[in-house]
């Protein structure tokens, strides 16, 4: 056997009826009393309902009856004979079976009889000599179809019978092949699965059928995921392929019982060899050995589900070569790391559902149909978003909802929030149940304190209350109790709930009796009842919550909170972006004589902390962080009291706060944030004693005049933000920073200089002097900063020196800043490392821009506004690295170059010289940019197909979000005259063709709206894309505004790419597309006017000719339009092409027709 495999669905084996399991297809005259017979008698033997075409006589065309009985069969057997390709009906028979196999996912064997497989492939000898007599009288169209059917059929896996061998023994091989994929169990997988399908094809791709290795693959997830169902499904996909499968549900469970591990040894044995009598062992030693010398030369599928630890492993499928070559051996379980140390080849992570098959399966179980009833469509939303795409607590929730009125759902959905479903919260606990108390108390803590928090904030804090974060987090993460995303800490809200629910049961009527206090109703009961114990360990009080009440505390009410060790009184969401402005503090009432326990504090915040200093009686050896935002900090320490665990102080927004006279009192501080306390005047002295400070934050010190003098080495000193105070110089002894890799002195406008001495900070890495301009010089040899990366210097009036030598540099910002004086511009083009640079507004004129710009091979981010050039340089196609260019504001600018094919996002608004861009395209750099902006396009498609689009969102200025290409034009322009479907207002629908998923022509749409902005606004534009009333993408772009001249319109245009439509949509029966396009003031959130809107379908010639066209064409082929409308290009597409017709090298005309 040879050639490729098949995939027979588990949809369809499991669900469609069979009336016939084989069909034979095979040439009458060639094999019907011999070969066909025989296979017929040993097929029919097995009991293998067969179905044979017994009539002598046939007609030219294939009856309907026949191609029926094709359909309703579970195998088509071809037997290729010499003469099969003879016959028109043979032909017509493969061309339908070909086509069952691709439609319903029916099995092909091919048997080469006495015939070569290359002939059958290629249309060759015999099988050649009867396509060169069916070319007389059959259509070529019918031709394809069978040629086609023929090299798709000879390239499946299947059997060469030649003259040198027995017929009986290849005939018995093939029968119990048959006999094999039709005796295999199809495993019950419930009804209305949903969501199945990106499971099934990442697990295909891992489990990798093609390869006759032997391979292990585990399937891992939250309990209620669905890791079995998922496992069954993939089971009954490919279980045909296999001699034997056995599939061990419940190995945890099972695994309990006494001999349950020997049991499921013993089950396993029994599936794979399939003995009359039941196999015993003995003990589990043996059971390997059995399997070990039994199943080695076997190919199986062995499904372990639900393992949860590495004995169950090494006694059911320990190594690989317990098994025969093709073997596949899939594990579920709830714990990643089972998998790691029995070193599976590949993991595969179960997923929750998204929102829309959430919805699905949610109805199917609470209405018994795919979408909610109407009157309970909000209901329904509200009852998924409590469980967040779990497929058990899908369906669990949707059971229990079914038949209930309105006002019951309303009831049990309030229960919800107060109370979670036992049955699912105990298919979720055990996990917990699996951890030791350390893990357990570490997972209590994040599930009451930590959800979506900084991992390196969360693990400090955790650490310093010994729960060993670092492997006590790579525990949850790997039994899926916990999501490490990025920075933060995430778990699933049904997690969340199930741990505070584990903290409320401890005492369920008594919360001053938990370990842990979280909701504000609650902590308002224990605070004004002083119901508090020394089991409480923790309590967060956001302030800004709905619930939170006026609350008084008093010394009483902490008083037998003795354990306490993380108290937090926030309101953390009034500081999330205050960049910009300051924050007021909460009202919050104290009693004078409030005291608080603190001997195990690790953590305190206190968001507008009422009291000038800490309590006399504080006692914090312990604490780790101290965080008063917004406080009425005075003097910080009272008495000289050593806080050597003391890491963290934060009082930024504290507008009492002048000075921090002790800060020596906690020399392993790490980081100090002053940010926004306007009055502070002085750092210590003495702050180059802090060793191990790495975060020094003054932002916004407006008082703040002078930096003090730098004493010793401070090594560790990374961030330095001064930004924003009244410094007027830094002392020299700024080079005992060693280890400094971040200064900003971004608006630091009472800054006269810098010394010469700061390039001696070898290790800086970012340099900001934004809007210092009142600074005098710069350094001479600021090019001795190897290691700099980034250069902010706008808004700076001074002569910049030269750069030469800054090979590290990435990022370069001078906008606003003189730089026709002094060798800056012909710098530029020797930093060959730069990715991102901003000349904006620095009254560059013709011939000032430096053609060898062009050189900078790894240039990603090209900002030019607000110049008086009139042309770029030639060479800039040379950018292949080149994503953003930024020509707005150039007014003087008449013409754009050829640009590189990898452009993604063009601004070139209030350029009045391009104002005709759209109207004519008659200039020969017209129709090379809309050629330019063609290419981009095809580009952004390869890269979305490849899977490796570029989006880096750590450049500030990357204000376009989405797929495709955004270009934003002056509003002179108007929509472009070739854009079709054209229609007043922000919005506008069109049909799309037919087959248009399947048209490979078909690139994508090019989406337009013609805005009218305010004045002075700082404005996004959006645009979503909704198809057949389901909305699948929002795009946006920022305008940042049009400050400095007057307000102008801008025309938005964008191409998108079929392929940015979700796989899901892409058939016939999604072909309504809405585009609706927002114009946002972002300051007040108020939409501005959307004159116009647009939508336009691209197509790709393939002949390489792009978007170009000339004016001319475009007028001729809206004319024709007008006049004909059978002369659309739309309508043309749907006849087909007309070569005849074709209008080479037209943009607009290959975009539509």
């Amino acid at each position: 056997m040879a050639s490729s495999t098949q995939k027979p669905s588990s949809s369809s084996t499991s669900i469609r009826k069979h009336k016939f399991e084989v069909f034979l297809s095979f040439r009458g005259e060639d094999t019907r009393y011999n070969f066909t017979d025989h296979l017929f008698v040993n097929l029919d033997r097995k009991g293998i309902n067969t179905f044979r075409d017994d009539r002598l006589e046939r007609g030219e065309e294939i009856t309907s009856e026949l191609l029926k009985t094709i359909e309703e069969s579970r195998i088509s057997v071809v037997v290729f004979s010499k003469n099969y390709a003879h016959s028109k009906w043979c032909l017509d028979e493969l061309a339908k079976i070909m086509e069952c196999k691709e439609k319903m996912e029916q099995i092909v064997l091919p048997v080469f009889y006495h015939v070569d497989p290359s002939d059958v492939e290629e249309q060759t000898g015999s099988f050649g000599e009867a396509f060169s007599i069916h070319e007389r009288n059959v259509d070529e169209k019918k031709m394809q179809r069978w040629r086609a059917s023929l090299t798709a059929a000879s390239n499946l896996s299947g059997y060469h019978v030649k003259n040198d061998g027995y017929e009986s023994e290849i005939i018995k091989e093939i029968a119990d092949d048959i006999h094999r994929k039709l005796d295999h169990k199809i495993l019950d997988v419930g009804q209305h699965m949903v969501g199945m399908d990106a499971h099934l094809e990442e697990l295909k791709s891992l489990i990798n059928i093609g390869l006759n290795d032997i391979r292990m693959v585990g399937i891992y997830g939250l309990g209620g995921i669905g890791k079995t169902t998922i496992a069954k499904y993939i089971c009954n996909e490919i279980s045909y392929e296999f001699e034997s499968i056995s599939f061990l549900e419940n190995v945890r469970e099972k695994s309990k019982a006494t001999f349950g591990l020997l049991q499921l040894q013993e089950q396993l044995l029994d599936n794979v060899l399939k003995s009359k009598n039941k196999i015993k062992l003995s003990s589990i030693p043996e059971g390997i050995n059995v399997i070990k010398n039994r199943v080695c030369s076997k190919k199986v599928l062995i499904v372990l589900d639900d393992v949860d630890c590495s004995d169950q492993l090494n006694a059911l499928a320990g190594n690989c070569d317990w098994f025969g070559f093709g073997s596949r051996i899939i594990i579920t379980t709830r714990d990643k790391h089972v998998l790691r140390v029995h070193q599976v080849h590949a993991l595969y992570k179960a997923k929750g559902l998204k929102y829309e098959e959430a919805i699905q399966l949610f109805s199917w179980n609470a209405f018994k149909t795919n979408r909610p009833i109407e009157s309970y469509a909000s209901l329904s939303e509200r009852a998924v978003g409590c469980v967040k795409g779990l497929p058990l607590a899908l369906k669990v929730l949707g059971s229990f909802l079914f038949s209930k009125t309105e006002a019951e759902w309303e009831s049990a959905l309030e229960k919800l929030k107060r109370k979670p479903n036992m049955e699912v919260q105990n298919a979720l606990r055990i996990s917990f149940d699996g951890l030791d108390e350390t893990e357990q108390e570490l997972f209590l803590d994040i599930a009451c304190f930590f959800k979506g928090q900084p991992k390196d904030i969360s693990t400090r804090i955790l650490y310093a209350c010994h729960f060993h974060p670092e492997v006590g987090m790579r525990v949850l993460s790997d039994k899926c109790l916990i999501t490490l995303s990025g920075r933060f800490i995430w778990m699933h809200d049904l997690l969340q709930e199930m741990g505070r629910e584990i903290v409320r049961q401890t005492s369920p009527k008594e919360p001053g009796k938990w370990s842990r206090l979280w909701d504000p109703e609650d902590i308002y009961r224990v605070l004004t009842r002083n119901t508090g114990t020394k089991t409480i360990e923790g309590i967060i009080l956001d302030l800004n919550m709905p619930k939170s009440k006026q609350i008084e505390f008093t010394a009483e009410a902490f008083k037998m909170m003795k354990e306490l060790r993380l108290l937090k009184v926030h309101q953390d969401a009034e500081y999330a972006g205050t960049e910009g402005q300051a924050v007021t503090a909460p009202k919050v009432h104290f009693s004078g004589d409030f005291e608080f326990p603190s001997y195990e504090l690790r953590y305190l915040q206190w968001d507008g902390y009422p009291l000038e200093s800490l309590p006399s009686n504080f006692h914090g050896e312990e604490l780790v962080e101290l965080k008063f935002r917004s406080s009425n900090i005075k003097q910080l320490f009272q008495e000289n009291k050593l806080l050597e665990k003391l890491k963290v102080i934060d009082l930024s927004h504290s507008q009492h706060l002048i000075e921090i006279p002790n800060i020596s009192n906690a020399p392993n501080l790490e980081i100090l944030i002053l940010e926004w306390c306007y009055n502070f005047e002085s750092l210590p002295s003495d702050i180059y004693k802090l060793n191990y400070l790495a975060n020094l934050c003054c932002s916004r010190c407006r008082k703040l005049k002078n930096f003090p003098k730098i004493k010793e080495d401070m090594e560790r000193l990374r961030e330095l933000h001064l930004n924003y105070t009244s410094i007027q110089e830094l002392p020299s002894s700024v080079k005992r920073l060693k280890g400094l890799e971040d200064l900003n002195l971004d608006g630091c406008y009472s800054l006269l200089s810098l010394p010469d001495s700061i390039c001696n900070l070898r290790s800086l890495k970012t340099l900001n002097i934004n809007s210092c301009m009142n600074l005098k010089k710069l350094p001479e040899n600021i090019k001795s900063l190897q290691c700099l990366e980034k250069f902010y210097a706008r808004w700076v009036n001074c002569q910049l020196p030269s750069l030469l030598g800054l090979c590290s540099l990435r990022e370069l910002v001078v906008s606003h800043s003189n730089l026709r004086q002094g060798a800056i511009l012909s710098d530029i083009s020797c930093l060959y490392s730069l990715q991102r640079l901003n000349l904006s507004h620095c009254n560059l004129v013709e011939g000032d821009i430096p053609t060898e710009i062009c050189h900078l091979s790894m240039l990603k981010v090209l900002d030019l506004s607000g110049n008086q050039f009139s042309s770029l340089p030639a060479g800039i196609s040379q950018l292949s690295e080149l994503r953003v260019i930024r020509l707005k504001h150039c007014k003087m600018l008449q013409e754009i170059p050829e640009l590189p094919s990898s452009l993604r996002d063009i601004d070139a608004h209030d350029c009045a010289w391009l104002k005709t861009l759209s109207s004519s395209a008659s200039l020969p750099w017209k129709r090379q940019l809309w050629c330019s902006l063609f290419n981009c396009f095809k580009s952004e498609v390869q890269d979305l197909e490849c899977g490796s689009r570029w989006l880096d969102a750590k450049f500030y200025d990357i204000v376009y979000r989405g797929k495709g290409i955004s270009i934003v034009m002056p509003g002179s322009c108007g929509i472009p005259e070739w854009i079709k479907h054209q229609k007043m207002g922000s919005g506008v629908t069109i049909e799309l063709p037919m087959n248009w998923h399947e048209d490979k022509n078909l690139l994508g749409f090019v989406l337009c709206s013609l805005n009218v902005p305010a004045k002075d606004e700082l404005a996004s534009l959006h645009c979503r894309l909704i198809i057949n009333g389901n909305h699948f993408e929002s795009l946006y772009f920022i305008t940042f505004g049009c400050y400095e001249c007057d307000a102008s319109d801008l025309v938005w245009l964008l191409y998108y790419p079929k392929i940015g439509i979700p796989a899901r949509y892409r058939s016939n029966q999604w072909r309504n597309l809405k585009v609706i396009f927002y114009y946002i003031n972002i300051n007040n959130r108020k939409p501005s006017k959307v004159e116009k809107s647009g939508v336009h379908l691209i197509y790709d010639q393939g002949d390489g000719s792009g978007a170009a066209d000339t004016n001319v064409n475009i007028k001729r082929s809206l004319e024709d339009v007008e006049n004909n409308p059978a002369e659309d290009p739309y309508n043309k597409r749907l006849r087909g092409p007309d070569p005849d017709h074709r209008t080479q090298n037209s943009p607009q005309l290959n975009q539509e027709s």
